[in-house]
């Protein structure tokens, strides 16, 4: 069976369609894969967020609040995953979908009215979001970014490739048609044969 990670910023515009692709490929694939969506947040998600929306590099206080609300909405991600991965999921997409569809800005209010209408338990989802116990959780997923080689969202990696055998990490990707080939193993013969320092053909793309 497949092994699929996709590192994303919960509030980062470039995610959200990563995420679909890869729902899509699920129900293509059926029981061929398993996935997770995993938060993550480093400087460079931050100033990848201030490119997003256009906002100035050099802006200290600015940089601080967006790295505040992409942490909070990491954890308030983890939370809901504690309540099931599917109620996890569908909150996570109900956020982004108000976020980038509908213009409206993270914020309290906007979290608990997608807790609730994601069908969360409100009490546990609110301590949840502030436990000790989440913030750990979320800093064990940037250890396994980190262990993955993930710098930058979103960001795919890989596992159980048949005719590969180590993972595969794919960033910057908005092709569902790629990511099907991928993992089809259509590009098999270019990951055995790249040089991993340079792929001209696909330079996101490479083996870990």
């Amino acid at each position: 069976m497949l092994e699929l990670y996709l590192f994303i910023n919960p509030i980062g515009t470039s995610c959200f369609n990563s995420e679909q692709n890869i729902l899509r490929l699920a129900e293509v694939l059926k029981d061929q894969l398993k996935f997770r969506f995993i938060p993550f947040i480093n400087l460079e998600t931050i100033s990848s967020m201030m490119v997003e929306n256009s906002l100035p590099l050099n802006n200290l206080n600015l940089r601080n609040l967006l790295f505040q609300k992409a942490y909070q909405a990491s954890l308030d991600y983890k939370a809901a995953l504690f309540q099931g991965k599917k109620r996890g999921r569908e909150f996570l997409l109900n956020l982004q979908q108000e976020i980038f569809e509908n213009n409206i800005s993270y914020c309290d209010q906007l979290v608990q009215q997608i807790a609730i209408t994601s069908h969360l338990d409100w009490e546990m989802f609110t301590n949840d979001r502030r436990s000790n116990f989440t913030a750990n959780s979320f800093r064990q997923d940037l250890q396994m970014a980190a262990e993955m080689k993930v710098h930058s969202y979103p960001t795919i990696v890989i596992y159980n490739l048949e005719g590969i055998d180590c993972g595969v990490s794919l960033t910057e990707c908005n092709s569902y048609q790629l990511l099907e080939d991928l993992c089809n193993g259509k590009l098999n013969d270019l990951l055995i044969n790249q040089d991993n320092s340079k792929n001209q053909n696909i330079p996101h793309l490479h083996t870990l």
